[in-house]
């Protein structure tokens, strides 16, 4: 070792170093002021590279992580002898260190690294030439404490309170390979759409924009299309959606009204085929079973692709039923990573709850972009390679000996 090298420096994270690189990690830590100014056990660098083993073992201790962690610096006689006097970090003095290193480290990590991975080119990522990336949202269960309950709240219904509080997230993905776009969180009381709308930045010009019926809203749809994005959205039964112009393909053309023009004008007696609105193509179907013993419910899309030609109808339906892949994104979260829908986050802390799911989102981004790599190399589609698997692989890695050669 060379002089002044330390042994924390030569900790990694196996694999995903390849993605984490010491490089980015001690820029992003540069860049929010969270340097150490002093030596510690734990520099900052360290402790990014614990918080994103911590969410790949989620069911380990914090000692057991750490082990995890540096069990590839066993060829270091100095470590080896610390280990075996059981000199290691405690678990206070890791919640201490991760409360030095904050949320926004791991917030900027994952904007570094988040973003589309299938090209240009044409294949499953693509509708009509178009990019087709979706938005959804999901609610993670948080410890029950005072300070939690006051920054997220609790979920609730007629059968009253619900038993933990929860963190809304809404993730931007991309579907062709399940990649993370850009992600953000609140409490409860922000709903999908405003969260949405940070989102607006990570999309880009003719991207072609998937999802479900919650997000519909007069203004975040004037938004996206202002950004040159297209929209392919599901829309609720209660919907006003008067039929202007039918086309040949049997679709019709319509308009998403202004709430409030809608209602100044009918109070004054208009009809709906006289409110303006934003103007839409609407696309309805049903789906069958493969014996045709069974048929769906009725969908109902809106586009603001009004040529038929552009996202022929059939298309239209294939697309928004990809957005499943983005839902599959957040089950891998949950299922993969977090160990199940029901498991509460181990963080405490507002802070630190935010730290761990960014962690979380970094993670799984980054097996994502290992998995697009092999799948490149073996000239396969990336969604025929398991994510369960590909995680399990860079969990037997995390402390590769070979990342830490001397």
């Amino acid at each position: 070792m060379v002089a002044g090298d330390r042994l924390a420096d030569r900790i990694g994270i196996g694999v995903l170093t390849r993605v984490f690189t010491p490089e980015l990690v001690d820029r992003v830590v540069d860049q929010a002021g969270v340097r150490e100014r002093r030596k510690r056990t734990l520099p900052a660098r360290v402790v990014v590279y614990y918080v994103l083993a911590m969410v790949l073992f989620f069911q380990s201790g914090y000692g057991e992580v750490w082990n995890k962690l540096v069990a590839g610096l066993e060829w270091a006689r100095r470590f080896q002898a610390r280990m075996s006097l059981g000199m290691q970090p405690t678990p206070a003095a890791i919640t201490l260190a991760r409360q030095r290193l904050g949320w926004q480290v791991m917030a900027a990590l994952l904007e570094e690294t988040a973003g589309p991975l299938a090209g240009q080119q044409a294949g499953p990522a693509f509708v009509s030439g178009m990019r087709l990336v979706a938005i959804d949202g999901m609610c993670l269960d948080v410890a029950d404490t005072a300070e939690n309950a006051a920054e997220f709240g609790y979920p609730g219904n007629d059968l009253g309170r619900g038993p933990f509080p929860q963190v809304r997230v809404v993730g931007l993905g991309e579907c062709g390979t399940r990649a993370v776009l850009g992600a953000a969180m609140s409490g409860l009381v922000t709903g999908e759409q405003q969260l949405a709308r940070r989102l607006l930045a990570k999309l880009s010009p003719g991207d072609l924009l998937a999802a479900d019926r919650n997000f519909l809203f007069h203004r975040l749809l004037a938004e996206i299309l202002d950004a040159g994005v297209h929209v392919l959205w599901r829309v609720k039964s209660d919907v006003d959606l008067p039929v202007l112009q039918v086309l040949p393909d049997g679709t019709w053309l319509s308009r998403i009204a202004d709430p409030a023009a809608s209602r100044r004008l009918r109070r004054k007696g208009a009809g709906p085929e006289d409110i303006p609105g934003i103007p839409v193509r609407v696309i309805e179907y049903t789906v069958e079973s493969a014996d045709g013993a069974q048929t769906s419910e009725t969908f109902t899309l809106v586009t603001d692709l009004l040529d038929p030609g552009l996202l022929p109808a059939g298309q239209a339906a294939d697309g928004y039923a990809s957005r499943w892949q983005l839902e599959t994104c957040f089950d891998e979260l949950e299922t993969s990573l977090r160990g199940g829908a029901t498991v509460v986050l181990r963080s405490k802390s507002p802070p630190m709850i935010r730290q761990e799911i960014y962690a979380m989102l970094c993670c799984y981004q980054a097996i994502r972009i290992l998995i697009s790599h092999a799948a490149d190399n073996a000239g396969i589609d990336p969604r025929r390679i398991s994510f369960t698997r590909a995680r399990d692989a860079v969990r037997d890695r995390i402390s590769d000996p070979g990342s830490f050669s001397p």
